[in-house]
């Protein structure tokens, strides 16, 4: 599990040579626009430009994305679908050396980028930092958490609602400690965050490979991944990946059951294949993460999945052997308003209490 170093203040006001591009790819989630507006709204004196990559397939008002982002200067670039092809492009676009991604489901708040911007500044030899993230908060809404042995400590959001127990993944653990991460390597998920707020040096980047492999993430066969595989490799390669919790944003992405088995789905397929990626290269301490990651998952779901091969059914469905494998991601039940039927398993009783430490829906 990894530890983690103070962090330096933000200077009280960005250099001109510190400055950032901000970038998002969008599908065209109803949180968008407002999450544009937001950020126009909030301290962007850091903002060098706003990239707006359009993976939407037409859903995207252009114009009124403009709009919303007004006065900031805006491009946007016609992206091919896949979350990880955007951000690449993005990065190979963008004009600044560091860009701070989010995505087109979460709520800047007002001094998000000129935080980041002035933690990228005061921290020239960070390669990665991830922002904080909450949930939109709903009445009564839980924080919940959960230790994986040699991983760190996960956090995700649960609220009642008529549909059932919702939940909201992609946030901060309480225990996460602001800096960069020392320690052995491990999935920035348990230790930093997610890509829903991350920026990147495109200068301490690995070289030879694209920043985000391009097989992994939101609308790829493995549905996620992305941002686990280029974390775990920064840390890996001993580049310095930070939490910069005063850099803050807000998760709008409650989930009801059905639509959070598809994303439990999702994530366990890109989890596996981005520690795999690595495992199958000789990689022993990836492998080992991805023994803890499946075994912590097998004794802890809510889905009564106790063996591998369930496990994996379960992820993948009935895929036959040579088949093309479909575009997955969590927003699609949104955006087509239709929910597949769930996987059948056995009913296994879970206690939902509202303690701080808790299981059953780690990532």
């Amino acid at each position: 599990m990894p530890e983690q170093g103070p962090s330096r203040p933000s200077p009280a006001a960005p250099d001109p040579d510190a400055r950032l591009t901000v970038a998002v790819c969008t599908v065209g989630r109803p949180a968008f626009l407002r999450a544009l507006r937001l950020l126009a709204a909030g301290d962007t004196a850091a903002v060098a430009e706003l990239i707006v990559v359009d993976n939407s397939g037409g859903v995207l008002d252009r114009g009124a994305a403009a709009a919303a982002a007004a006065p900031l200067a805006v491009r946007v670039l016609d992206g091919t679908g896949p979350a990880s092809a955007g951000r690449n492009l993005a990065l190979a676009e963008a004009r600044t050396d560091v860009v701070l991604f989010f995505d087109d489901d979460c709520l800047p708040e007002p001094d998000w980028a000129r935080e980041m911007a002035g933690y990228m500044a005061a921290e020239p030899e960070v390669a990665a930092a991830f922002g904080h993230v909450e949930p939109v908060p709903r009445p009564g809404w839980r924080l919940r958490t959960a230790v994986l042995p040699l991983l760190g400590e996960n956090a995700w959001g649960t609220a009642d609602s008529p549909e059932g127990e919702l939940w909201c993944p992609a946030v901060s653990a309480p225990s996460w400690r602001a800096g960069t991460v020392t320690g052995e390597p491990t999935v920035p998920w348990c230790a930093v965050g997610s890509s829903n707020n991350l920026a990147l040096r495109r200068s301490r980047l690995l070289p030879g490979r694209p920043a985000f492999l391009p097989h992994l993430g939101p609308g790829t066969g493995a549905g996620s991944g992305e941002d686990t595989e280029l974390g775990y490799a920064l840390m890996r390669a001993g580049r310095g990946v930070a939490y910069v919790p005063q850099a803050g944003l807000l998760h709008d992405s409650w989930m009801p059951p059905s639509s959070a088995e598809q994303a439990h789905r999702g994530y366990i397929r890109g989890n596996v294949e981005a520690l795999g990626h690595h495992a199958l290269r000789g990689d022993a301490h990836a492998a080992r993460l991805l023994a803890a990651y499946v075994g912590h998952f097998r004794t802890d779901n809510d889905y009564g999945l106790r063996e591998f091969g369930d496990i994996l059914e379960w992820a993948y469905g009935s895929l036959s052997a040579g088949a093309e494998r479909p575009p997955l991601r969590k927003s699609d039940l949104a955006l087509s308003g239709a929910a597949p039927e769930p996987v059948a398993a056995a009913a296994v009783p879970v206690e939902r209490g509202v303690p701080a430490q808790d299981g059953g829906r780690a990532r």
